[in-house]
């Protein structure tokens, strides 16, 4: 993706999110490179195609994600919450980075990392 920085230059964001449906119970999301402003609806319009139909589960795997803003924590926390009201099983399956942010932040206790 590429972004338009502040002094008018052009820069390579590094960012990819892939939606699979290997059964129709199951979505998996996976997202690689940066969660930042620049990125962070294009993580929830995806989140949004991957609900319609709500599955019964979805597995967002970031572990390719090296790179998380508070944006980028913020549309992670709206993931789970609009799990949580549509009944959805959420799972999410952190990168180091997450793990550490979410620690960081005390959103290890709301979100579900996996290994936690």
């Amino acid at each position: 993706m590429t972004v338009t920085s502040g002094d008018g230059e052009d820069r390579e964001v590094p960012f990819s999110v892939t939606v699979a449906r290997p059964d129709g119970a199951e979505v998996v999301i996976a997202v690689a490179g940066e969660i930042d402003l620049t990125t962070s609806e294009d993580l929830k319009e995806s989140f949004e195609d991957a609900l319609e139909p709500a599955p019964g589960r979805l597995v967002v795997d970031l572990e390719g994600v090296e790179f998380c803003d508070s944006t980028g924590l913020a549309t992670l926390v709206r993931i789970n919450d609009r799990c949580s009201t549509q009944g959805v099983d959420l799972s999410f399956l952190p990168s180091p980075t997450i793990r550490r942010l979410a620690s960081k932040t005390g959103l290890s206790t709301l979100l579900p990392l996996a290994g936690s």
